[in-house]
């Protein structure tokens, strides 16, 4: 489904302020999976959900989804296979819009601008549906505009918008990073139940080790730019966070691995 091959990315090249972000990065999704990926500051992950989603172009080797290779593809042509939610969540709606505006220029992603937004009364059906099954009382607010929900209902409406057109990826960057506790859960557990549901092949990044074991198929390690553990099925099941550390601290070989992963 994603194939990310031996990819290469480095910053300010040249430069006393070089930085190689990536170092022959490799990742393979198989489809449905939901991937969670740890690792410290600065191991990489962000910036391979940036190379993946055409933030930037990457400096050496092949970015595939679903057969197709977009590794030169512009960032707004790739929105056609990809959804995304930010760890900010101002980021990903139209703060000066109604919900249901924003999730009307959702539904519409891949295909061709008109000249309205308005929906047919069956757009509308569906789109109160769909905000309903949020329990957040969204449905009778959708004349509301975007900049007055919080921060959690804020995010809950982007993850709807992001897999209203069932992307063939689903990226989430820290999506809860910036919740509260009590609201990080109740996103989460709507984020799994949504992947679930659609059988959505899911990469989410996290500080988190906890949420990391709870949830999805895989998990993947990175350290310096690139992926040093990736492990699946019942072995992602059994695994403890003093698991992780371990792992994490023989497989990149440094002796303070793990401090760096719970400073993370």
């Amino acid at each position: 489904m994603l194939h990310v091959e031996h990819i290469y990315k480095t910053f300010f090249p040249g430069t006393i302020n070089e930085k190689k972000a990536l170092t022959d990065m490799s990742l393979h999704l198989k489809p449905g999976d939901f991937a969670t990926v740890i690792g410290s500051n600065g191991a990489g992950k962000s910036t391979t959900l940036n190379a993946v989603a055409g933030v930037w172009p990457i400096d050496k080797g092949r970015i595939v989804i679903d057969g197709v290779d977009i590794t030169k593809e512009p960032e707004h042509k790739r929105a056609r296979y990809i959804g995304r939610v930010f760890q900010d969540p101002m980021l990903g709606t139209a703060a000066g819009m109604m919900i249901e505006e924003n999730l009307a220029i959702a539904s519409r992603r891949g295909k061709f601008p008109g000249l309205g937004w308005s929906s047919s009364s069956e757009q509308h059906d569906r789109f109160y549906t769909m905000l309903k099954e949020l329990n957040l009382g969204l449905e009778d607010r959708m004349t509301a505009h975007v900049g007055l929900l919080s921060g959690g209902q804020r995010q809950a409406l982007t993850l709807l918008m992001a897999t209203i057109k069932r992307p063939k990826l689903l990226l989430l960057d820290e999506h809860t990073a910036a919740l509260d506790p009590k609201t990080a859960e109740k996103v989460l557990e709507l984020t799994d139940t949504i992947v679930k549901r659609d059988q959505l092949t899911t990469l989410m990044i996290t500080h988190n080790m906890r949420d990391a074991l709870r949830f999805g198929n895989r998990l993947i390690m990175m350290h310096e730019g690139r992926v040093i553990i990736d492990v699946e099925g019942d072995e992602k099941k059994n695994l403890k966070i003093a698991d992780l550390l371990a792992m994490f601290e023989k497989a990149s070989g440094d002796g303070m691995a793990s401090d760096k992963l719970l400073l993370g």
